[in-house]
């Protein structure tokens, strides 16, 4: 059998001194992209109704208008989200998780020798980083399939430093 290869953002990946796991969104067409496409679809609802007001039918371009408003916030909340990312970085005997969703960075500092790693069932199997009272999570942009592994591998680079 041969072994399977994990991704960096399963396995982590030894960064000078500690692990780091960078997990970043899925996005499959940059904001950009996005936007020729919207305008493109935008401009073909304006002309389809123009033309409609333009033969009598006057209350199909007011429709268009609210089309292309959805549109608009559709766009922006894409390309807003399009940077979300989670960092986890394990050095020394710090633990330091970042996470990024649309404007809000937060982060999180845990004592390693004082945290432990589960995943939640209830949570899709998020992984939860638990230190006494204090928890975090991890994992969001990793599917849920994967996150038992991820767990592991945090646990296991956790004893190994």
């Amino acid at each position: 059998m041969g072994s399977v290869h994990l991704s960096d953002s399963i396995s982590g990946k030894l960064d000078g001194t500690g692990w780091v796991w960078h997990q970043k969104r899925n996005i499959s067409i940059a904001p950009s992209h996005m936007a020729f496409i919207f305008v493109g679809l935008g401009a073909v609802s304006l002309l389809i109704g123009f033309g409609f007001y333009s033969v009598g039918a006057s209350l199909v371009l007011p429709f268009c208008l609210v089309e292309i408003a959805a549109l608009l916030l559709a766009y922006f909340y894409n390309a807003m989200h399009a940077n979300d990312y989670e960092k986890l970085i394990v050095d020394g005997n710090v633990i330091t998780l970042e996470s990024k969703v649309g404007f809000k960075t937060h982060q999180v500092q845990l004592v390693k020798s004082l945290t432990r790693v589960d995943t939640l069932s209830h949570l899709n199997e998020l992984v939860q980083l638990r230190q006494g009272t204090k928890n975090t999570y991890f994992g969001k942009f990793v599917h849920a399939n994967l996150r038992p592994q991820l767990a592991r591998q945090i646990s296991e680079r956790l004893r190994l430093i």
